[in-house]
């Protein structure tokens, strides 16, 4: 019996399947995926058609203008989205500098604060090293008592033509300051006497001038020596303690500070700006630092307050002290601190009644030789007089000084 043979269709039929379905699988991979997504919204859009019973209504230009419309929404939606967080970008700058801003400000003002802390901490170091000068000059200054400078300068009361004997002239004193706000004290005291107080309805007020009120001597002296003047080989004694009163015990230094203090309080009742060389007798300042205080501060005016004393217990009567038109120290000044010796002397034996003696000019003075400023010493009489010594240690006597210093200081101002 003879085989029969196996027909090759079959195999052929196989084959030709087997390449449609490689060509299916590699058409579906390297197919488009925007057209597979097309294609998907194509279905999902007929789908919905379907649904609505009117899918022959939908054309190949309706599915693309669809799919077309789908991915302009795409766009904007994603351009929405770019915008948002560009807006969010500005706000977050807008938010950075807002703080950047802020912080600026307060470092300006924390800034500003610092600087006016360091402001304070400058003003109380300046302080300080003023206190710091006046120490170093107090080891320089010198003024002695009564006896030296009527010795040397016998030829002043022939200058000043009266043979009054004056065995004490204390005229300068030094009174080193503890400490700057000692030394320098600030114009704006409050205190006026009652009696200062009265007076001013009386007196005129030409104030707004910056005077230097120098209570002469002080607790205790100072032996030490220094030059008479800027660049004198004449040394002299830094400061006396002063005299005292052989009535009412009282030193001079005591009455000098009473006085000075007083005279403040008019003056700034009457709108000066005032500066003390010192405000306690506890201090250690020298006739040099004294004038330096004058120097340093600019002085219209410097007003040396003393007493007298004289081993003839019968002389009385008030003086003024200036420099000579020749002094070789500030003979500069001499026309002004003249003029200002004259308007204090002639206002206070106005206001007190006392006997005028007369302006010495003399180039013995510390603290006069080393003023570059119009200055004045006002011996405002003898302690060594009972009835001067009494006087000036009574508070009504007092007050009457006052007023009588400040008019002349008013008068040097006012002429």
């Amino acid at each position: 019996m003879k085989k029969r043979k196996n027909s090759p269709i079959p195999y052929i039929l196989i084959g030709v399947g087997l390449i449609a379905i490689l060509a299916l699988v590699v058409f579906a991979i390297t197919r488009d995926p925007a057209s597979v997504k097309e294609a998907e919204e194509t279905q999902v859009a007929m789908a919905q058609v379907d649904a609505s019973g009117d899918a022959d209504s939908i054309t190949d230009g309706q599915v693309d203008s669809e799919s077309s419309d789908m991915t302009m929404d795409g766009s904007e939606e994603a351009q929405a989205r770019e915008n948002d967080s560009l807006q969010a970008s500005e706000n977050n700058k807008e938010t950075d500098n807002t703080d950047a801003d802020s912080w600026s400000t307060s470092g300006s003002e924390d800034s500003d604060s610092a600087k006016n802390s360091e402001g304070s901490s400058d003003t109380s170091d300046s302080d300080e090293s003023t206190d710091g000068a006046a120490s170093e000059n107090s080891d320089t200054s010198v003024e002695n008592g009564t006896s030296d400078t009527l010795a040397a300068d016998s030829d002043a009361s022939a200058t000043a033509g009266d043979g009054t004997d004056k065995t004490a002239i204390d005229s300068e004193n030094a009174g080193s300051s503890e400490s700057s706000n000692a030394d320098i004290s600030g114009s704006d005291s409050e205190n006026t006497s009652a009696d200062a107080a009265q007076a001013q309805t009386s007196t005129p007020h030409t104030g707004g001038h910056l005077v230097v009120i120098d209570p002469g001597h002080q607790s205790h002296g100072m032996s030490e020596k220094e030059p008479n003047g800027p660049g004198s080989s004449n040394m002299k004694a830094k400061v006396t303690g002063g005299t005292s009163g052989k009535t009412s015990g009282l030193t001079e230094y005591q009455l000098n500070l009473t006085v000075g203090l007083k005279l403040r309080d008019e003056l700034v009742a009457r709108g000066y700006t005032v500066i003390m060389t010192r405000e306690s007798n506890d201090v250690s300042l020298s006739n040099v630092d004294r004038a330096q205080i004058a120097n340093n501060n600019g002085a219209e005016a410097f007003v040396r307050i003393h007493a007298n004393g004289s081993d003839d217990t019968s002389t009385n009567g008030a003086m003024t002290i200036c420099q000579t038109s020749s002094n070789p120290y500030n003979a500069a000044y001499y026309s002004q601190s003249r003029k200002l010796s004259d308007c204090v002397l002639d206002s206070f034996v106005a206001a007190t009644g006392c006997k005028k003696q007369y302006v010495w000019e003399t180039d013995t003075m510390t603290g006069i030789n080393w003023a570059n400023v119009p200055s004045t010493i006002i011996e405002m009489g003898y302690m060594s007089n009972p009835t001067e010594d009494a006087n000036m240690a009574s508070e009504a006597y007092q007050s009457q000084m006052v007023q009588g210093i400040a008019n002349g200081i008013d008068a040097f101002f006012g002429n």
